[in-house]
């Protein structure tokens, strides 16, 4: 028993030993005090440290509408999508998960929507219809991917000529775009696609991937408890006659279409808009070469326009100096009006139009 008593005592002894141990304490420590001071401090539960799928994300804002989103989010290029608006068309699915929509009429005294999309995604999007020359101008303001089905030819001839970063739906078929089963349906008011497969197919065309465009400038809400302000446009006939409302609660602007409250198939609530933008602007009729009907608008250089934020309105003015330079809005004191957080709209009226705007 000496022998072997010896033996151990001469192992823990052994220098080498004793600098092992101290290492590992060391180790043991340090590691501790990494998770501590790197999770705990910051309120994560113990969870997140192994998760890879609870990592944490750098959160900034988005040029596009200014929320505060995750980066990559926030960096997303933007993607435009073509939405139809004709009464068989609705409910549109996914304009509640864009950042901006534009509303302007094509013929017929029709409305068309153009949503863009950025840091939110829609599984759904439609119906999708064609392409206009008016929208191709507004999108190129951020260089935007462009999804549509077709267009009418000076739209098409547009879109080589301006290098629009194109996802026609007539060149990228299945999977991209599906068409639903819906038999009450005519088949021009069935084609869907998703920001999902859509960003896939900007990616294998190797498009490229961040964004790269003017910001608007953008401040604190300041909600006006006591507003109570209500915006008419009619567009054309009573199928198109736009109200919007001021939501005090929520601080944006509730839209009703036809009568009826405009809710999206996919969220259900009403649509709402943070930022509402009536921009007067200049119309002609223009075939095109084939004789297709259609109008141009003038859509680069300036005109008046009213900004709604807050409950409040703004007399404005819009600048375009350029195709791809951002249309920005100035107040009557000729400074840029700063917007907020939110969902933009932009109402696209022609003087007939913007002249019989009511405000109560």
């Amino acid at each position: 028993m000496n022998q072997n008593y010896h033996n151990q005592e001469s192992n823990t002894q052994n220098p080498w030993v004793m600098i092992l141990i101290i290492i590992l304490v060391m180790a043991v420590f340090f590691t501790g005090s990494v998770i501590y001071f790197r999770y705990f401090l910051k309120g994560n539960s113990f969870g997140n440290i192994f998760s890879n799928n609870n990592q944490i994300k750098t959160q900034v804002v988005s040029k596009l509408d200014g929320t505060t989103v995750d980066e990559d989010l926030a960096k997303r290029h933007p993607l435009a999508v073509m939405v139809e608006n004709h009464p068989d068309a609705r409910p549109q699915s996914g304009l509640s998960k864009a950042s901006i929509v534009y509303e302007a009429i094509t013929e017929g005294g029709i409305t068309r929507f153009m949503a863009i999309f950025g840091p939110a995604d829609a599984p759904k999007i439609g119906p999708i219809r064609s392409a206009r020359t008016y929208f191709i101008d507004w999108l190129s303001e951020y260089n935007a991917y462009y999804a549509h089905v077709g267009g009418n030819l000076d739209a098409l001839d547009q879109i080589k000529t301006d290098n629009i970063l194109d996802l026609d739906q007539f060149s990228l078929g299945e999977p991209t775009y599906y068409r639903i089963a819906d038999a009450t349906k005519a088949i021009e008011h069935t084609m869907y696609s998703n920001t999902t497969n859509l960003y896939q197919a900007a990616k294998t065309k190797s498009y490229p991937q961040a964004s790269n465009f003017q910001a608007l400038n953008f401040r604190q809400p300041a909600p006006n408890p006591d507003s109570i302000q209500t915006i008419t446009i009619n567009f054309s006939t009573s199928s198109y006659l736009v109200r919007w409302d001021y939501d005090a609660k929520t601080n944006t602007y509730l839209r009703t279409l036809a009568g009826s409250p405009h809710r999206d198939e996919l969220s259900g609530p009403q649509l709402a808009a943070s930022n509402l933008i009536i921009q007067e602007v200049e119309r002609w009729s223009a075939p095109t070469t084939i004789n297709e009907e259609g109008f141009a608008m003038k859509t680069i250089g300036t005109g008046n326009a009213l900004v709604f934020i807050d409950g409040k309105q703004i007399k404005a003015t819009w600048k375009k100096t350029g195709l791809t330079d951002r249309t920005l809005f100035f107040d009557e004191n000729g400074s840029e009006i700063k917007f907020i957080p939110g969902q933009f709209w932009y109402e696209i009226a022609p003087p007939e139009v913007f002249q019989q705007i009511t405000i109560k």
